[in-house]
């Protein structure tokens, strides 16, 4: 018999603990003397993939496309050295570089978190100031005679726009892909003796980088995609003569398909 003074039998560790109530402990991240999380090294070939995503959509962002892709189908149409400058600067001008002060403007005044404008609830205003920039660029570009292919270019960004500013009110879709794909399927049209498969890889490229940095869906990518092709072929067939330009351009990737691109 054990008398009120002698220590009580401790339990056994077969018996069951009592629940307390709190978490189960879980293995953490390892912690700096500061306080703050080491961050864990990652393998290089893991860092290499990052990297060429983060590149292909920086390289690739709206900024850079439009104002590359405007350089190469002005430069494609014939006329005057002066005439190239001014139309390539007053479509630059309207197509991106109005937007892009509203954009700076905005993220100034905390209204915008980024220049890219992620969030799909900041897109109105600047889909909006970019449709009215563009159209009102194409008007002042047709004013001055300069031919459709160049006019155009504001059409199709502003009717793009429209759709894809509809589209983003209940889905976020990749504007990156869409500004990329109606780029790359004008200058297909456009651009005398371009080739093909030379630009048309960026495309999937640029969906892969979006998908890979986590800023899209597959979905949404390949639905950008679609949706600028439908509506930049449809504008360009309409604006300018672009049958015999779609025939010859399709006979021609038929021919590189089955004998290989030229190089």
């Amino acid at each position: 018999m054990l008398s009120s003074d002698s220590p009580e039998p401790r339990s056994s560790a077969s018996e069951v603990a009592i629940p307390t109530g709190e978490p189960p402990l879980v293995a953490q991240p390892p912690v700096a003397a500061t306080g703050d999380a080491v961050p864990v090294a990652q393998p290089p070939l893991v860092v290499l993939y990052q990297t060429a995503a983060f590149a292909l959509s920086a390289l690739l962002s709206p900024y850079l496309v439009i104002p590359a892709g405007t350089v190469g189908i002005v430069a494609s149409q014939p006329s005057s050295k002066r005439q190239l400058i001014l139309w390539t600067s007053l479509s630059v001008f309207f197509s991106t570089v109005t937007p892009a002060l509203y954009v700076v403007i905005q993220i100034l005044r905390g209204k915008i978190t980024d220049v890219h404008v992620m969030e799909r609830e900041q897109r109105g205003g600047p889909f909006m100031v970019a449709i009215a920039s563009c159209f009102i660029g194409a008007l002042v570009l047709r004013q001055i005679h300069a031919p459709p292919a160049v006019y155009s270019i504001g059409i199709v960004l502003a009717v793009n726009g429209i759709i894809l500013s509809w589209i983003t009110s209940f889905w976020k879709i990749s504007m990156h892909v869409a500004v990329l794909s109606a780029t790359v399927l004008a200058a297909i049209i456009v651009v005398p003796g371009i080739g093909v498969w030379r630009i048309v890889w960026l495309i999937p490229a640029l969906i892969w980088a979006r998908v890979t940095r986590k800023r899209h869906t597959l979905g949404q990518g390949m639905a950008a995609c679609a949706v600028a092709c439908v509506v930049t072929g449809t504008v360009l067939y309409f604006s300018i003569n672009l049958w015999p330009r779609v025939t010859h351009k399709f006979n021609r990737a038929v021919t590189q398909i089955q004998h290989g691109p030229r190089t």
